[in-house]
């Protein structure tokens, strides 16, 4: 699991804008990863996406640019690669699982990126992040990312996603990943009778065997998955 880096170049400021926009996996071997297609609306004439490392743990310097394999604009998959042989990369479970059942969210938010003495930058504070939660409910919804309407298609997790976290695994008890963090909810409000508010969010997570069926549809090899 990886933070996917976002460069953008101000001419006309002379300044360098850096920040993390979300979180990839690796699925094989060979560098291919799975992480939303949002993510990389925004991309300007002067911008890229890196790939530093697998950050806490190692970082690659120099970085390496993050290249498109092949996505799914309609439902938010997006396969990319790095070229890099990754030993470490997880299995997808086709089984999604039942309302109720035990998963943890997971992905790169809240990072701090700061300017180091020689002139280059940080990332000591770009760490990784685990939350429990549970499944709430299947859901097929048309979430509106950066002023695209895509449709999510998958499942309700309690814990919602913060910024970073998007295209983040999610797995099942076992370590196998489930789904792929998309969007949240809209803002619920639960009341009680003396006017107290409390707004509810959740997390829409993509379904693992959906994303399966796009990686075979494209012949993209991945070890055998967990069913």
């Amino acid at each position: 699991m990886f933070p996917i880096f976002y460069f953008e170049r101000l001419i006309s400021q002379n300044q360098l804008r850096i920040g993390v926009v979300g979180t990839g996996f690796f699925i094989n071997s060979k560098g291919y990863f799975v992480t939303v297609v949002h993510i990389f609306d925004k991309k300007s004439q002067n911008g890229t996406f890196k790939y530093y490392g697998d950050l806490p743990d190692k970082v690659i310097n120099p970085s390496l640019e993050i290249q498109e394999v092949v996505r799914d604009d309609k439902n938010d998959i997006f396969i990319g690669k790095v070229d890099v042989k990754s030993s470490g990369f997880f299995l997808l479970n086709k089984k999604v699982p039942d309302i109720g059942r035990s998963v943890c969210v997971s992905g790169y938010p809240l990072a701090k990126i700061t300017k180091n003495p020689q002139g280059g930058i940080d990332l000591g504070g770009v760490r990784r992040y685990f939350q429990p939660s549970f499944v709430l409910d299947k859901v097929k919804v048309n979430s509106k990312t950066n002023g695209v309407i895509r449709k999510h298609d998958g499942f309700l997790v309690r814990d919602v996603g913060l910024f970073g976290m998007s295209g983040g695994p999610v797995f099942d008890p076992d370590g196998f990943v489930v789904g792929i963090q998309a969007s949240v909810t809209s803002p619920r409000e639960s009341k009680n009778a003396a006017g107290r508010k409390i707004t509810v969010e959740n997390a829409c997570v993509i379904r693992s065997n959906l994303i399966l069926s796009f990686l075979k549809k494209h012949k993209i090899r991945t070890p055998k998955s967990y069913s």
